[in-house]
């Protein structure tokens, strides 16, 4: 774990051995996983140890992991309402991607055997069976099937026996292959697990009512009892839900409130750093620039957008820079993106940020008020002292380090650096696999483009079989053969 940050480290070191849930961010705290436990500090270590061991979607994850968030819960149960309460809330890009190849489970009841059994499944046969969902909530569904098992005891085994298993033994199951449970009395139970499934709780504790009352009429007790008995693991049922979601709920509100007290934070932060640099407008929208390239070659510009203190991603812009493509020149590179972004006055900032010192911001000063826009508040941001420099001043502005105003420049600036260089990445990477392409016999410009479409980086394509290439559009058996036996050779 030597590569982590400093206070992942941290988080890592103080994880609880008990059940909750945690939520994975990345460097911009937006949550890109959230999973639960049974023991917080085992699961969550799991992640970071022994790498190579991950599918590859895991460790695309976790390479992106800045910043954990726990929160314990009481049980596993309330761990997985929780869970999917804010899977629901952020939906998290990991959570997407690494179950988009699983069907949603249906919870079924056998009616068509003798003694029924309920068990969850994810294929939906036509086989007299009655289904359940599909439960996109999973959690949730969970929940609800271990009170049902607990609550009301069925058989699960797949075929009936002569003599009963540990199950029964342990109160898992009442025995009909025993015969300690008549097929009637079995029968109560049924009906009343399929009337919770079927949401009519209230339906239910009133027909068992009703039932209890006549069998006690004509004297019938253990009959009447039954009933008692299946009232009262109802009642238990209906308490436990009820306890688990209304915790959920307070954790809920409690997150809520803490996400408003953070927007009031960042709303505060862009008064003050309004404030500090002698704007006369509210810092509604801030632009961000910054510039990527490796030695001048895949030469890219970012544009971050921030609306009263916090990033607004759908404003996010990136630009592959022509001007100086080929030869490293950030000034000409940032003049460029300025002009390209500015000068059709299309949805002005109140404030620019360059990521630079003096010379990045003239040059980009230069461009902007050639446009002119003279009225609009250009600023640079120095990495190395995080100085901020404004044209009319000859000082720098130095800011304290607990200033809210630094805390949110030094966001912005940070991820402007950080969508360039996701995209120079990215870029860099195309070219990469493209040169290596070249070498391969029987792949040319149009198989290159297919294999580029199918596979987004030579680790998957390294990792396709010879069948899933050849599978590729426009591929023939020799050509995927070729590539094959190329990348295996590495």
């Amino acid at each position: 774990m030597q590569n982590l940050s400093k206070k992942l480290q941290q988080n890592i070191a103080i994880l609880p051995d008990q059940p909750g849930v945690y939520l994975m961010r990345d460097v911009n705290g937006k949550v890109i996983y959230v999973g639960k436990a049974i023991n917080l500090k085992n699961r969550v270590r799991s992640y970071f140890r022994n790498l190579a061991s991950h599918s590859p979607k895991v460790r695309a994850m976790v390479e992106k992991i800045a910043d954990l968030e726990t929160i314990l819960c009481q049980s596993e149960a309330e761990a997985l309402v929780l869970e999917c309460n804010l899977i629901k809330k952020f939906r998290p890009q990991y959570n997407i991607s690494l179950k988009d190849d699983k069907s949603y489970p249906c919870i079924k009841v056998t009616v068509q055997e003798d003694f029924p059994r309920v068990f969850a499944t994810r294929r939906k046969l036509k086989d007299g069976a009655k289904y359940f969902g599909p439960y996109t909530d999973v959690g949730s569904m969970q929940v609800m099937f271990g009170f049902l098992k607990k609550l009301f005891p069925m058989r699960t085994c797949g075929k009936m026996g002569k003599r009963p298993c540990l199950n029964y033994h342990i109160g898992r199951c009442p025995g009909p292959c025993g015969k300690f449970i008549s097929q009637k009395d079995y029968a109560k139970r049924v009906e009343c697990v399929l009337m919770v499934l079927a949401g009519r709780t209230k339906d239910l504790e009133k027909d068992l009512t009703a039932k209890m009352q006549t069998a006690s009429e004509n004297l019938e007790f253990e009959e009447a009892g039954q009933y008692r008995d299946l009232l009262s693991a109802l009642a238990s049922f209906n308490e436990g839900h009820k306890a688990v979601t209304g915790r959920v709920q307070k954790l809920m509100k409690e997150r809520t409130r803490l996400e408003n007290l953070q927007l009031k934070d960042d709303v505060a932060a862009a008064k003050e750093l309004q404030k500090v640099l002698v704007i006369d407008h509210p810092l509604k929208r801030m632009d961000c620039f910054d510039i990527s390239h490796t030695q001048g070659s895949e030469t890219v510009a970012s544009m971050v957008v921030f609306r009263k203190g916090t990033a607004s991603k759908k404003d996010y812009r990136k630009y592959k820079i022509q001007s100086a493509e080929g030869k490293p020149d950030d000034f000409k590179s940032m003049q460029e993106v300025v002009y390209r972004r500015y000068k059709d006055y299309e949805d002005l900032p109140d404030l620019v940020v360059i990521d630079g010192g003096k010379g990045q911001l003239s040059s980009a000063l230069k461009v902007i008020r050639g446009l002119g826009l003279n009225d609009l508040p250009v600023v640079g941001l120095a990495e190395q002292n995080e100085e901020i420099f404004k044209p009319s001043q000859r000082k720098s502005i130095v800011l304290p380090k607990d200033s809210q105003a630094l805390h949110l420049i030094q966001r912005i600036r940070n991820e402007a650096h950080r969508f360039a260089i996701t995209f120079h990445r990215k870029l860099r990477s195309k070219r990469n696999l493209v040169s290596v392409l070249d070498h391969v016999e029987g792949i040319g410009p149009k198989r290159r483009a297919a294999l580029w479409k199918e596979y987004k980086t030579l680790e998957a394509m390294h990792q396709a079989t010879l069948e899933e290439l050849q599978a590729v559009d426009g591929m023939t058996r020799s050509a995927a053969e070729a590539l094959y036996e190329f990348f295996h050779k590495i």
